[in-house]
């Protein structure tokens, strides 16, 4: 069989280096898209998580010594892989999520044995980590969208979180910018304004937030510790 001229193969090489750097991608944006038209109320965005909402998620965690971390809402994978690239070679990731598709996804295309993901409701948080074997987890990372929630729904995730958390741990979770906004201007646009950071304090003692906008829709990142 002939061969390629060299400067061919180098340039089809590329190309396919590139098709292939994209696939995924393209695979986790037109999942999370869909699921997220069917269930907005839950995923509370069209988009995954950027790299940028990921590194304020994560940088308040001590990976050097966090031996069990929860991820609550997995989604296609984005924090998750952030966190397993951080995370240290005999310590384990948690990922819950209430949507088969996106638990499928992750399951199939993140292969990593530190990694147990889980179709599951945060709701029942101690039930879920119970069956696994682990009592508590040293950082909890949370993607729920607590604006969108009832509130008896997300108070009951917060109490399960605390309850679960390691007293040194710390928990993060985000809020969209949008949804932390005024009352008027927000159901002006027919969304629900949520006053996340209050909700957040009657868990925890400690709560500190800063803003994320290189993220799309821009968000606020909370990071709560007891």
């Amino acid at each position: 069989m002939n061969s390629l001229p060299e400067d061919l193969e180098s340039k089809l090489s590329s190309r396919r280096r590139s098709t292939e750097r994209r696939r995924p991608i393209g695979g986790d944006y037109g999942l999370f898209f869909s699921q997220s038209l069917r269930s907005l109320s839950v995923t509370a965005s069209l988009f995954p998580s950027s790299r940028f909402l990921a590194s304020a998620l994560l940088r308040p965690i001590d990976f050097g010594s966090a031996q069990v971390i929860v991820e609550l809402g997995v989604g296609t994978g984005a924090i998750t892989r952030e966190i397993l690239r951080r995370l240290r070679p005999n310590a384990v990731l948690l990922g819950v999520d209430l949507n088969p598709a996106f638990v499928s996804h992750v399951r199939r295309k993140i292969q990593d044995s530190r990694f147990i993901p889980i179709l599951g409701n945060a709701e029942r948080l101690g039930a879920l980590l119970n069956r696994h074997g682990f009592s508590r987890a040293d950082a909890i990372v949370s993607s729920l969208g607590l604006s969108a929630m009832r509130p008896s729904q997300r108070s009951t995730i917060l109490t399960q979180a605390a309850a679960h958390l390691s007293r040194e741990g710390v928990l993060t979770q985000y809020q969209y910018l949008h949804a932390s906004g005024k009352p008027n201007w927000v159901s002006s646009l027919g969304m629900v304004s949520f006053a996340e950071k209050d909700f957040l304090k009657a868990h925890f003692r400690h709560v500190s937030s800063e803003r994320v906008i290189l993220n799309l829709p821009p968000a606020r990142v909370y990071t709560c510790r007891f």
